[in-house]
């Protein structure tokens, strides 16, 4: 197993139940050694390939299926003795994909900027890419939410960049959790823009709550910093995730 296969069964060693748990990755991490270790955990799994890290199936190629005379929507399947299906589907470029969560069945119809006429035509669209591209959506949310207020952090350390990045994500994982909470309430909340403004006042206001004081890198120990650099953005962008 190679090592972003490893990274991914890391991950899923985590999880409390297996089988009511759907991963989606892309094709950084998908492998065919990864989709099998994580069957004979009852893990389901979905996830866009590389033609160099799984063997060939018996699919059409990648340079047939490019061809004009392929329309969009075209696809080529095969599942394998153990359940896994390999499909490939011709989009605006041709995709692959590995999965034994979600079959071809039922297909449904997407729909497309046609250059000849104009418009946007229906295209074929399987089962299975219509969930990947549902459940992937959360990692493009999540890196958009990141960069939207990003800390402000100049240094040629990379670590240090790497550091500032993980306190982003930090606060971006809090708020999305924060914004389940709520919703059970059924109350209103804060935006994620008067999140960031406010955790750095919970941090600082030490043990009250169970909260104990978090100390920010050198450049950003004032709360009035963050504050400032936050309210300068303008008008406030807002994101709800349902």
């Amino acid at each position: 197993m190679g090592v972003t296969s490893q990274i991914v069964s890391v991950l899923a060693s985590t999880m409390t139940s297996s089988t009511t748990t759907a991963i989606f990755a892309d094709n950084y991490f998908t492998s065919l050694e990864i989709v099998r270790y994580l069957k004979d955990k009852n893990c389901r799994y979905t996830g866009t390939a590389r033609d160099n890290k799984i063997s060939k199936p018996p699919l059409k190629s990648v340079k047939d299926m490019e061809k004009k005379a392929v329309p969009r929507g075209m696809h080529d399947y095969i599942t394998s003795d153990d359940g896994i299906l390999a499909l490939r589907w011709k989009d605006n470029r041709v995709v692959t994909l590995l999965s034994m969560d979600v079959g071809v069945d039922p297909i449904s119809s997407v729909y497309r900027y046609c250059s000849d006429t104009k418009k946007k035509e229906p295209v074929n669209c399987p089962a299975v890419i219509k969930s990947y591209n549902a459940n992937m959506g959360g990692i493009d949310k999540s890196d958009i939410l990141v960069h939207l207020y990003r800390t402000p952090m100049k240094s040629k350390r990379w670590y240090m960049r790497m550091f500032a990045y993980a306190i982003d994500l930090c606060l971006t994982n809090a708020w999305i959790m924060y914004r389940w909470d709520i919703k059970a309430l059924a109350v209103d909340g804060l935006s994620f823009k008067n999140f960031r403004i406010q955790t750095p006042h919970l941090a600082a206001s030490g043990t009250a709550g169970g909260w104990r004081v978090v100390y920010l890198p050198r450049g950003l120990q004032s709360q009035e910093h963050l504050s400032a650099h936050v309210g300068n953005l303008g008008e406030e962008r807002q994101l709800i995730f349902s």
